[in-house]
């Protein structure tokens, strides 16, 4: 049996990419530490601040809103809202709900869910079947991450938060990074910095990736350690049905062979991201008015399609832009889940 690298005692983990090993209270305050380091190096959080945390009810988010309620006590200035957008998924988000609730009743923060049926007039799950009747190439997870990300943004500002925090970690992050290149989306690639947001348009609200640097497994095993790990765990039906599932089994296996697999391609995509300017000319979206980088929101273009929402077409792009087109067709989108 391993032993702590610190103090001798048995250990909780390894960390086979730095070769040393922690017990619980070690790890805790290991990863802890990395946290700060994170915060200060990508100079997250000011000193006030209203964070808005999007949480699932799921390990990671769930994680990260147990740590910075823990922070926050150390900073006065800070306050804590926890944001959940239920989208309607049966047999999942109904079950991450009660973990929500759970864990934000037991931290004693606010907190703000957004039903995408009121929102949109459909649940996620009438969205793929209508999907399917009219014969859209899309897949689940295009609906979930476009309107997802479109309402954490929405009622992140309208909560009057300064920040908006994902659970996005390591795993997530890389993911993401291969499937654009996989794509030829060379243009999303500045989208994931560990901080975006904030200096592309006055509508969006700044967002952080609080694990940026973090392993989804030790996430996983902080949120176990620290007492907010979900007690029921269920996965997204739609989840195996993503190109990204793949792309996290590849990645896992060249983390299990080449340790330090992960943090390599996290370097190479921050060197992208300080050597590349975004293409996009964020304007405001003709239909519902938030930040768009088409004339269109593609939130607003997805319910057109739907037929669920009706506006005059747009007049055909011009020449040498297919854009919009393009986005139509393709999208996918930046990681969709907080965990």
């Amino acid at each position: 049996m391993a032993k702590c690298s610190i103090c001798g005692e048995e250990a909780v983990y390894c960390a086979r990419y730095e070769g040393r090993c922690y017990c619980k209270e070690h790890f805790i305050r290991w990863f802890e530490s990395r946290l700060r380091k994170t915060i200060r190096k990508f100079n997250f959080f000011g000193k006030k601040e209203h964070i808005i945390v999007a949480v699932s009810g799921g390990k990671d988010s769930l994680a990260a809103l147990y740590y910075l309620s823990k922070l926050s006590k150390k900073v006065p200035g800070w306050k804590i809202t926890a944001l959940l957008i239920d989208e309607g998924i049966e047999g999942y988000r109904n079950v991450t709900k009660e973990d929500f609730m759970r864990i934000v009743s037991q931290l004693g923060v606010d907190y703000h869910i957004v039903e995408l049926k009121r929102e949109v007039g459909l649940s996620l799950d009438e969205m793929v079947s209508l999907s399917k009747e009219r014969g859209l190439p899309y897949r689940p997870c295009t609906f979930c991450g476009v309107m997802r990300r479109y309402y954490l943004n929405y009622y992140g500002k309208k909560l009057g938060g300064t920040v908006l925090v994902t659970a996005h970690n390591l795993d997530d992050v890389v993911q993401t990074f291969l499937l654009d290149i996989f794509r030829g989306d060379v243009k999303k690639i500045p989208r994931l910095g560990p901080v975006t947001g904030v200096s592309q348009h006055e509508g969006f609200i700044k967002r952080v990736k609080l694990f940026y640097e973090v392993p989804e497994k030790e996430v996983a095993l902080y949120s176990i350690l620290v007492g907010v790990y979900p007690q029921t765990f269920v996965e997204c039906p739609y989840a195996r049905l993503s190109p990204r599932w793949k792309i996290r089994e590849f990645l896992n296996n060249m983390e299990e062979q080449y340790p330090g697999t992960k943090y390599a391609l996290l370097r190479s995509l921050l060197s992208l991201v300080r050597s590349l300017t975004s293409e996009e000319r964020p304007m405001k979206c003709v239909v519902c008015g938030e930040p768009s980088s088409t004339p269109i929101c593609r939130t607003c273009q997805l319910k057109i399609e739907l037929g669920i929402l009706e506006h005059e077409p747009l007049p055909p792009p011009s020449q040498g832009s297919g854009e919009h087109q393009r986005n139509k067709t393709t999208s996918e989108g930046s990681p969709s889940r907080e965990g």
